[in-house]
């Protein structure tokens, strides 16, 4: 993940039919991360446009529905555990990682797995499609040059984002968004994050 440094990332799971999202251990007590109302966002992108998930009426597809009808849970309420790849992509890289748990039947039988396709077809290309939505640049010096592990500090929101070129999902309108690098004074813009643009953010002297 050094080399590819991914910014959304999922785990396909069966067995259960929901989202998951961090954190996944309680550690020693239930908590959100920093970045939670993005998370719920990305979860109820792919719940929402699944054909079945949110269809939670008839309890889960083991136990009680643990959704709260809305077919997304964070997995330390329904299932704490410690080590998920989830938590790991958030604390050490700038990876957003969620679980999705594509329907009941972990090992559904051949004639079975074209109506699981189509149940999740358009949820996997509307999750995709979160990518484009948040804050993208480069953070260059006086001259235009990429600085290398350059620290984007995002307001209001303890997780920062550690890279030269930088792409940072944000589920607010906007924020300021601050780039720190070991050499170069910093300021800071305030950006607005759209679709699909790029807003180049500059660490200059004042």
């Amino acid at each position: 993940m050094d080399k590819n440094p991914f910014v959304l990332g999922a785990n396909l799971q069966g067995g259960e039919k929901l989202v998951s999202y961090p954190f996944d251990t309680a550690r020693p007590k239930l908590q959100e991360t920093p970045d939670h109302a993005v998370f719920r966002w990305l979860a109820i992108s792919y719940a929402s446009a699944h054909l079945t998930m949110t269809e939670t009426f008839r309890g889960g597809c083991h136990t009680q529905d643990m959704t709260d009808a809305m077919g997304i849970v964070q997995g330390a309420k329904w299932h704490p555990r410690a080590g998920s790849m989830n938590d790991f992509s958030y604390l050490h890289t700038n990876c957003l990682e969620l679980s999705l748990y594509l329907g009941c039947d972990k090992f559904p039988h051949e004639s079975e797995l074209q109506q699981e396709w189509e149940n999740n077809k358009e949820s996997l290309l509307t999750f995709m499609e979160q990518i484009h939505r948040g804050i993208k640049g480069v953070v260059t010096d006086q001259q235009g040059e990429p600085i290398a592990n350059a620290t984007i500090v995002v307001g209001g929101i303890n997780h920062n984002v550690r890279t030269g070129g930088y792409y940072g999902l944000a589920g607010c309108w906007q924020h300021r968004t601050t780039p720190v690098t070991p050499a170069v004074p910093t300021a800071s813009a305030l950006c607005r994050p759209t679709m699909g643009q790029t807003r180049p953010v500059g660490a200059r002297t004042p």
